[in-house]
């Protein structure tokens, strides 16, 4: 790809321009996820989202965070009938979506 303009859908890139991944961004394509604002976890093309990477980039932990999440949701899941978010202030990051504060309630 170097040396050339690369298509990239419907944008091209001209030669020599730089690129940058927002993982806060991955999940959130309109062109893939349909109301990408909302968190659904029965949706059905979640995977492939690019927040552990990819290729040779690809998150050396993501196999254990995957497991670690799995572990937790179904423990959650025999337990927990409910969460509400009390309280939320969102983290200023160029590159990440995250939380300096969230308070919870959980029945």
């Amino acid at each position: 790809m170097w040396g050339r303009d690369c298509d990239l859908d419907s944008l091209t890139l001209p030669e020599g321009s730089r690129t940058i991944v927002f993982y806060g961004a991955a999940n959130r394509d309109p062109q893939q996820f349909p109301d990408p604002d909302r968190f659904d976890i029965r949706r059905d093309n979640a995977g492939r989202h690019v927040a552990f990477g990819a290729g040779p980039h690809m998150c050396v932990g993501m196999n254990l965070a995957k497991l670690e999440m799995r572990a937790l949701f179904t423990a959650l899941a025999r337990r927990v009938k409910r969460f509400r978010v009390e309280k939320e202030e969102r983290m200023l990051n160029n590159v990440l979506r995250g939380f300096s504060k969230l308070i919870v309630t959980v029945e």
